[in-house]
């Protein structure tokens, strides 16, 4: 038994030998390379190669890749055959150790030892396989057969791989709290063994009240055993306080030398991560803007035959174009953090990228709907009329953000989301059909018998005053409505009443009308609204109690508008002037007293 141990320890010691010159060999190989090629990849694929596989590491399965212009210069050098070399060496001596290790195997009497003998075998079978990779790696120039079965058979499993993107910011957030933590512990440590001191100390004092003499020899070896062992946790906790305290302070020291205000820290900050998220952001900002842009113009150049109206394709071009778009723009962000080499800042943004896929799944059937909008096949239609707000608009284009416009109020555009445009239901409208009662300028006659002017419109408010602008009102939108206006500015009229005496009786229904239209007319045409005045008419209208009522009706256009109180007054004084000619009595309203 005694040889086999020998044996063994020799073919160890041997093995591990062989395996410390091939690792300074490919040590000393890897600087010559590096002086002899400055390419920065060749030089690590080769020298990591070597390095890895003498110090008995397996090897990462993601192969990396190298350029073949530096493979075909390392092949010509003589160092890739003396690594090859060594790699032969180093598999013939594992080689003869595995049949050493089988000798041993069927001289094993225990099946403790068979066990242990097991397992230094399929290390070493191990070893020979990856020297035999690593052989297979460096011949082919860095170039490796992807093991497809593995890849196959082993399951996905996202937790594990997210756990892995994360992982850079649980370490940068361990680091960061690691000091805390020492000093915490530290202080645990402190606290525990003050408290250990105390309860030592409480107890010692309680032995030495007790009476030695009245003791047995044995109680009074076992009494001292156990003071002793008191005595040595008292001076152990002690030894172990203050190692914590004197490790406590270097701490304290240590971070007050080390420490950096705040404005050092900024700066670090500026010029580190902050850099690093300010140039993902510009750069995604860049993308956007650029592939933005680009789409305008090629939706510019496409529409122009088309009155600015989007085809069912062109639609369908749009959302997808603009997908694409917010897509580049991510990426972007993750090609400049990954580019600058700083895996934390992306590991945040997938972070925030789940984040933010997870709050907006509950939201899917809205986006849906609002997809359905913006391919013009949704509760609203492009060119179509809906009511908002109490006014009729117009959709004037529909897009994320979707412009509303309204005939009668120029300079008006209202940008309503679809999330809020997607609450309402369009119908087309016709040509002629009018957008509101009045438009800016107009003269409107509310329901108690006011004529204002129209001074300005919005869809929320309208303001009128007088024809001199004076006196300004603002209405709410159903004020406005509710007070029932009507518009002077397409033509109005107005209507007057006079009546006579019975004594014309006979001449009322034939003469009388003739000659009040006539003098009404003549001396309303020398006025200023004179040339507006399209027709005066008189008619008989009834019987009244006390008079012969005739009405005056006066037709009139837009331009007249603004004297619509003078037109009224005008036409009760020009008939009264035409009673006083003719010497017509205009009677007035008699009260007849019955008495019983």
């Amino acid at each position: 038994m005694m040889r086999i141990t020998d044996r063994d320890n020799s073919s160890k010691n041997k093995s591990i030998q062989i395996l410390l010159l091939i690792f300074f060999c490919s040590t000393f190989f890897s600087v010559q390379d590096c002086k002899a090629d400055t390419s920065d990849k060749s030089r690590s694929v080769y020298g990591e190669i070597a390095q890895y596989t003498a110090a008995g590491f397996p090897l990462p399965r993601k192969k990396p890749s190298i350029k073949p212009s530096a493979v075909e210069k390392l092949s010509e050098d003589e160092s890739v055959y003396s690594k090859l070399n060594a790699i032969i060496d180093a598999i013939s001596a594992l080689e003869e150790e595995l049949e050493a290790k089988s000798d041993l195997l069927n001289k094993a009497k225990t099946e403790k030892g068979k066990t242990t003998i097991l397992n230094e075998i399929d290390e070493i079978n191990r070893l020979i396989k990856e020297q035999e990779n690593t052989f297979e790696l460096i011949q082919t120039g860095g170039l490796d057969l992807a093991k497809i079965e593995d890849s196959d058979d082993k399951a996905f499993d996202w937790q594990k791989n997210l756990l892995e993107i994360l992982q850079p910011v649980m370490n940068e957030l361990h680091a960061y709290t690691e000091d805390k933590r020492k000093v915490l512990e530290l202080q645990n440590k402190i606290a525990f063994y003050q408290s250990q001191i105390d309860n030592s100390r409480k107890a010692l004092k309680k032995m030495t009240r007790v009476d030695r003499d009245a003791l047995e020899q044995k109680a009074l070896n076992r009494f001292l055993l156990v003071k002793k062992k008191w005595e040595n946790l008292l001076e152990d906790s002690k030894h172990q306080l203050d190692a914590a305290k004197i490790q406590l302070d270097g701490m304290r020291l240590l971070e007050q030398e080390e420490a950096v205000s705040f404005g050092d820290q900024l700066e670090q900050f500026a010029l580190g991560r902050g850099a690093t998220i300010l140039m993902a952001l510009l750069a995604s900002l860049f993308v956007f803007l650029i592939l933005t842009m680009l789409w305008k113009g090629i939706l510019w150049l496409s529409m122009r035959k088309q009155n600015g109206k989007m085809s069912y394709a062109q639609r369908i071009a749009n959302l997808v174009y603009r997908a694409i778009t917010v897509f580049f723009s991510i990426i972007t962000v993750f090609i400049v953090l990954d580019l600058r080499g700083d895996q934390v800042l992306v590991a945040v943004a997938v972070l925030l990228l789940i984040i933010l896929i997870w709050a907006l799944k509950n939201s899917v059937p809205r986006y849906i709907k609002e997809l359905q909008t913006m391919l013009n096949a949704g509760p609203v239609r492009e060119g179509e009329r809906i009511i908002y707000h109490g006014v009729p608009m117009k959709i004037e284009r529909l897009n994320f953000f979707s412009r509303l416009t309204n005939p009668a109020m120029p300079g008006v555009n209202l940008r309503l989301p679809l999330s809020e445009l997607n609450n309402y239901v369009s119908r087309p409208h016709k040509d002629d059909e009018p957008w509101f009662p009045c438009k800016q300028g107009d003269f409107v006659l509310l329901a108690d018998g006011r004529c204002l002017k129209v001074r300005h419109i919005t869809p929320e408010y309208v303001q009128l005053s007088l024809r001199n602008d004076s006196m300004a009102e603002i209405y709410s939108i159903q004020d406005f409505m509710d007070a029932c206006p009507k518009n002077l500015s397409s033509g109005f009229i107005i209507t007057s009443t006079i009546g006579i005496d019975y004594q014309y009786q006979q001449k009322s229904t034939t003469d009388i009308p003739g000659v009040f239209q006539e003098g009404i007319l003549n001396r309303m045409q020398h006025e200023n609204y004179g040339q507006t005045i399209r027709d005066i008419s008189v008619f008989f209208e009834q019987a009244n109690s006390s008079s012969l009522d005739f009405k005056i009706i006066g037709t009139f256009d837009s331009a007249a508008a603004p004297d619509y109180y003078m037109i009224k007054r005008d036409l009760q004084r020009f008939a009264v002037d035409v009673c006083n000619r003719q010497q017509w009595t205009i009677p007035f309203n008699q009260l007849v007293v019955h008495q019983q």
